[in-house]
């Protein structure tokens, strides 16, 4: 399991405590099983109503109101839900010290460039298309990266799986306002539509010859979507060496929190 704690909601929505992982009794009395999954199972107990959600090795790993658990469940099954066919999704590897691209294809698929894995051992690097847990792992945080019409530095919206409705969004802000925009279109920005974008990514299956600096998963992931090859990560690389790293402040979009670096 992925989750080794979740968030309990309740009280008009409002965070009340952590909910840690706790080992259970999987027959115990009062608890019956109404849904199961992968060996994850949803019970409900006959006496308070409150559900609970068990992993495959015995593991509470979320308990409260038995909506609360239908919609964490839906989340535990299916961590892809709410990504559309063509979308790119970045996730944080190592707390950060890097981020890993992918073309979401539908269907709790993914095709990205990466080590392909294959009885639980990474082989060679490649693009290949493999199943959301390959490219999720062990993270609970994922990103879906919206690409705006102008060429402008795109949006990343913040999935937690581990939270009901939190989702955040942020993007980057240019020193000089239009100006990558323009360098981006010079270079034949265009944004393919989501068809367009997996058909892209479908044609590079099987391609080998990784190189961080001018290859890597993110150069892949955003040819696919736009044309151009590029890598904000390699970037930053130089951007933090020659001008070392700016601010971060926050604004509201759309009723979100928006957090511009």
């Amino acid at each position: 399991m992925i989750y080794e704690s979740l968030l309990e909601h309740g009280n008009g929505g409002k965070r009340l405590n952590l909910n840690l992982p706790l080992k259970v009794m999987d027959k115990e009395i009062f608890w019956e099983t109404v849904q199961s999954n992968k060996g994850i199972k949803l019970q409900r107990n006959s006496i308070t109503g409150h559900s609970r959600i068990i992993n495959g090795n015995g593991i509470r790993v979320a308990w409260g109101s038995h909506e609360e658990m239908v919609n964490i469940l839906e989340k535990v099954i299916k961590p892809w839900k709410g990504c559309k066919k063509g979308d790119i999704l970045a996730v944080q590897r190592y707390g950060g010290i890097y981020s890993h691209y992918a073309v979401y294809i539908g269907y709790g698929k993914v095709i990205h460039f990466a080590q392909e894995e294959k009885d639980g051992i990474a082989g060679a690097c490649n693009i290949h298309k493999a199943d959301f847990s390959e490219f999720l792992k062990t993270d609970t945080c994922y990103e879906i990266i919206h690409f705006p019409e102008d060429g402008s530095d795109p949006v990343h919206e913040c999935v937690n799986l581990n939270d009901i409705d939190n989702r955040n969004a942020y993007e980057t802000v240019n020193l000089i306002p239009g100006l990558k925009a323009a360098m981006r279109n010079l270079k034949g920005y265009h944004l393919y539509s989501a068809k367009e974008t997996v058909e892209r990514a479908k044609s590079r299956i099987g391609e080998t010859k990784y190189n961080l600096a001018f290859n890597n998963c993110e150069h892949f992931a955003l040819w696919c979507k736009t044309g151009l090859k590029e890598s904000s990560q390699v970037e930053d690389l130089w951007k933090s060496f020659w001008l070392g790293r700016n601010k971060t402040v926050s604004v509201a979009r759309k009723g979100r929190k928006i957090s511009y670096a």
